[in-house]
C-alpha cells in the first residue's frame, strides 16, 4: 500500500511539472516543499545547474535536480529521490575527490520508532545520480538540525561537513574519512547557534569554523582540535564570511535579522577590527553576498517575498546605491536565494526558491544583463564573433598541474576581459581586462587566485569577453 501511495504521489508531481508551464523562461514548477538551492555544474558541460532541497516527507521527493540544458534554460531532470529531507538544506560538493560534485543533504528516519538524523550523500556517477548510489551517515542525535556547511577543516585535501542544532545548542564537525564518507560527528556546545561557516581566516591551509548565534565564535582549527575565540557577544542571526574589501583576507559579516549589519575586518594574525554598524532601513535578514557588477567586490542581497534588495559594495567597506529587484509573490511564506552565472554572460544571476506556493512556480530566476537590470529571460550567451578569428580559443595543457596557457587571435583591436571562475560563479582571477592589438594573444596562468593563493584541484571556467560580448567559456581542470 505504501508503495502504491508513493507511486501515485510521484506521478502527480511529474504531471504538475509537465502541464503547469509558464510563458517566461524564469519560473519553474517543482514538487512540494521546495526550500533551498545550491548551484553547481554537476555534469561538467560548462553550464551551472541547480540542486533544490525539499522539506519533504516519506512520500515526496527530497531533491529536485534542474539541469541547465543551455544558456540558462532549465529542465527538471530528476524528482525521483523519495526520502524525508528534514530541513531541506542541500549542498553539492566533491565528497570522494573524484572531480564530480556529489549531493549532500539531511535525512530523517523513524522506522525504528526513534527519530534518527543522517547525512545523506548521493554520489555523482559521471554526471548522473543513480537512485541506488547513496550512503547515509548517522548524526547520532535526535535533535533537529537547522543547517550545514562545508570546508577543509583539517587541511587534508578532503571536504568536511559542519552542522548545527539551534534548539539543542550545539554544532558538529564530520571529518571526511578520505574514502567518500564521514567519521563519527564530534560535538561542540554553544548557545542558540543560527548560522555556521567555514573559511581559512589565517591562510594556513586549514578552514576555521565560524558560528553565529547568541554570540559569534571563531573556532580556530589546529592539529589537536579547536580553540574558541569569542568575536562578538550580541545576539545575531545570520552572517557571511567573505573578502569584502579585496585585500585577500576573509572578513566576517553578521546581522541581527532586523536592521543592523556588523562587519569585522580581518587584520591578519587572528585579529579583527569591528567597524561601525550599518543600519538598513529596509531591514536585514538571511543575506547573501555576490559580485553583481563584476567590480571585484562582493555585494549584499537581502531576500524578500516581493523582491530582493541589493546594496552595492563600493570598496573600502563602503555600501551604497541600493536596488530593488521585484519578483511575483504568489503568497509565499518565505524565500531563499542563491546567486551564480546561469546563462554564461559572466554576470551573476539571482535564483529564488519560494516556500509553500503551490499551484504557483517555486523557482524564479532573474538574469543579470550586466547593465544593472535583472530580467526574466536569459541573456544570449555567445554573441558577435566578428572580432575573433576562427582559430580556437584554447588552453594548454588541460588538464594541468602547475600552470596553463590561454591562446586566441584577434582580427582587430578590442577590449578583452579574460577571467577564471569556480563552478559556483565566484571570480578566481582576472588575466586580461584591457585593450589588445590585432594578432595572436597568449596569457600564462600560474593557478593563483586574486589573493595570490594557490587554487585547489578541481574544475574551473575561463570566460573570454571581447568588446562586452562573450566569445567562449572554456572548462578547465586542475589535477593533483
Amino acid at each position: 500500500m505504501k508503495s502504491l501511495i508513493r507511486s501515485i504521489s510521484l506521478l502527480c508531481i511529474l504531471l504538475i511539472s509537465v502541464f503547469l508551464k509558464q510563458d517566461t523562461e524564469s519560473e519553474y514548477f517543482l514538487p512540494l516543499k521546495a526550500y533551498s538551492s545550491f548551484i553547481t555544474d554537476y555534469n561538467h558541460d560548462g553550464f551551472n545547474d541547480i540542486i533544490v532541497g525539499h522539506q519533504s516527507d516519506f512520500n515526496t521527493p527530497g531533491l529536485t535536480i534542474m539541469k541547465n540544458s543551455s544558456w540558462g534554460n532549465f529542465e527538471i531532470s530528476d524528482t525521483t529521490k523519495i526520502f524525508n529531507g528534514g530541513t531541506g538544506e542541500v549542498l553539492s560538493i566533491d565528497v570522494n575527490n573524484d572531480g564530480w560534485n556529489d549531493i549532500v543533504t539531511f535525512r530523517l528516519d523513524t522506522t525504528s520508532g526513534v527519530l534518527n538524523h543522517y547525512i545523506r550523500v548521493y554520489y555523482n556517477y559521471f554526471g548522473t545520480f543513480p537512485n541506488n548510489n547513496f550512503a547515509d551517515f548517522n548524526l547520532q542525535s535526535s535533535a533537529t538540525f537547522n543547517g550545514m556547511n562545508y570546508g577543509d577543516i583539517n587541511g587534508d585535501g578532503f571536504v568536511d561537513l559542519v552542522v548545527y542544532s539551534l534548539n539543542s545548542g550545539f554544532w558538529d564537525v564530520l571529518y571526511n574519512n578520505g574514502n567518500g564518507g564521514f567519521l563519527t560527528p564530534a560535538h561542540y556546545y554553544i548557545t542558540e547557534p543560527s548560522a555556521i561557516f567555514c573559511a581559512d581566516l589565517v591562510s594556513d591551509g586549514r578552514d576555521d569554523v565560524i558560528v553565529v548565534g547568541a554570540s559569534t565564535i571563531i573556532y580556530w582549527s589546529y592539529t589537536y582540535g579547536f580553540h574558541a575565540y569569542v568575536l562578538d557577544t550580541s545576539y545575531m542571526q545570520f552572517g557571511a564570511v567573505v573578502d569584502f574589501d579585496g585585500d585577500g583576507k576573509k572578513d566576517i559579516l553578521i546581522d541581527d535579522g532586523f536592521y543592523t549589519l556588523r562587519i569585522f575586518k580581518n587584520l591578519g594574525n587572528k585579529t579583527f577590527q569591528q567597524l561601525p554598524d550599518r543600519i538598513f532601513p529596509s531591514g536585514c535578514g538571511p543575506f547573501n553576498v555576490s559580485d553583481f557588477n563584476n567590480d571585484g567586490y562582493p555585494d549584499l542581497i537581502f531576500p524578500g517575498t516581493n523582491g530582493h534588495v541589493i546594496w552595492y559594495n563600493q570598496g573600502n567597506f563602503q555600501i551604497a546605491d541600493s536596488q530593488f529587484v521585484a519578483i511575483p509573490n504568489y503568497g509565499a511564506s518565505n524565500v531563499t536565494v542563491s546567486c551564480a552565472d546561469l546563462d554564461n554572460n559572466a554576470f551573476n544571476d539571482i535564483i529564488t526558491v519560494r516556500l509553500s506556493v503551490l499551484p504557483y512556480p517555486e523557482v524564479d530566476i532573474r538574469f543579470n544583463d550586466g547593465d544593472g537590470n535583472f530580467i526574466p529571460d536569459p541573456i544570449v550567451g555567445i554573441d558577435d564573433k566578428k572580432d575573433i578569428s576562427t582559430i580556437e580559443f584554447k588552453s594548454y595543457p588541460n588538464p594541468f598541474k602547475d600552470e596553463t596557457c590561454f591562446q586566441f587571435y584577434l582580427t582587430k583591436p578590442g577590449f578583452v576581459k579574460l577571467s577564471v571562475y569556480d563552478l559556483q560563479g565566484k571570480l578566481v582571477t582576472c588575466l586580461f581586462n584591457q585593450m589588445l592589438k590585432t594578432g595572436k594573444q597568449t596569457r600564462l596562468w600560474n593557478l593563483r587566485d586574486i589573493a595570490c593563493q594557490s587554487c585547489k584541484p578541481g574544475a574551473y571556467i575561463c570566460s573570454l569577453i571581447v568588446n562586452g560580448k562573450i566569445y567562449c567559456n572554456l572548462k578547465l581542470f586542475k589535477i593533483d
